[in-house]
């Protein structure tokens, strides 16, 4: 019997295996460690999770249900180290894995907008490929309902992701995302270098609130669908309009008095 812990849950193997008496070895090839699991008439009498044995290697296998598995009839283990009944295994498994939730747990709305944070250790982090998927969205400007909608993926499901990068130090977690601002095209008033768009000093400020520093460039959508980025220098009382020198400007082949949809890039 083989199978992915994330579509088969291990209280329903476990149960599945106590219930029909079965005699054999659950082996999980789990991101961390390999993971063994043995059963003698439905009764599990042998565990061990990388260096950890016993009954702790059942309850860290709980608190981290992935990887693939396989179930080989007949195979007894050499020794004994779990003494608890399979049942009260289990129950005392989701006791500290409910315990835990409600402790250390992130809550994390829909429009939550997962980031980088740049400080975490990456040596000792093991992602599965759906997860790496779903971080190529974490950039700033996606909310938990946007990354959804993308991924095609439940949005517990990315909360049990995020959560889990929040406490290892990976991610954290904004309330909200800068809104795309509506800017019109001007000739510059100040002089401003190939490359370079001044905005409202004001805007930048506010979307500095938001993503906790201010945004060095901006992205821009023109109306025949390119997206170009540039430098963004503040400018004071720009109000709805984006400074582009001439060179810029013909450059990037826009006139004057187009509206572009812009937001910022950290």
């Amino acid at each position: 019997m083989t199978g992915t812990l994330g579509l088969f849950s291990l209280v329903d193997l476990f149960q599945l295996l106590a219930s029909s008496a079965r005699t054999g070895r659950l082996t999980i090839d789990h991101p961390r460690a390999k993971a063994r699991v043995y059963f003698d008439k439905g009764q599990i009498v042998h565990a061990s999770f990388g260096e950890v044995e016993g009954e702790e290697a059942v309850y860290e296998l709980f608190g981290d249900e992935r990887g693939s598995f396989e179930f080989q009839v007949g195979i007894s283990a050499s020794q004994k180290t779990v003494n608890a009944s399979t049942e009260n295994l289990m129950l005392e498994a989701i006791r500290r894995l409910d315990e835990h939730n409600r402790d250390d747990d992130v809550m994390i709305p829909d429009e939550a907008v997962p980031v980088f944070t740049g400080n975490a250790q990456s040596s000792s982090l093991s992602l599965e490929p759906h997860e790496v998927e779903l971080l190529k969205f974490m950039d700033g400007m996606h909310t938990i309902f946007e990354i959804s909608e993308k991924t095609r993926t439940e949005p517990n499901d990315i909360k049990k992701v995020i959560s889990r990068l929040v406490k290892v130090g990976v991610l954290k977690v904004r309330d909200k995302k800068p809104r795309t601002a509506r800017l019109v095209t001007r000739l510059e008033r100040d002089r401003l270098n190939t490359g370079t768009v001044g905005v409202d000093k004001n805007i930048l400020g506010q979307w500095g609130n938001i993503l906790g520093e201010t945004p060095e460039q901006v992205a821009c959508r023109f109306p025949d669908g390119r997206v170009l980025m540039f430098k963004a220098k503040p400018v004071e009382e720009a109000g709805p309009y984006i400074m582009f020198s001439m060179e810029t400007l013909a450059i990037v082949d826009v006139p004057v008095n187009v509206a572009l949809l812009v937001k910022p890039v950290v």
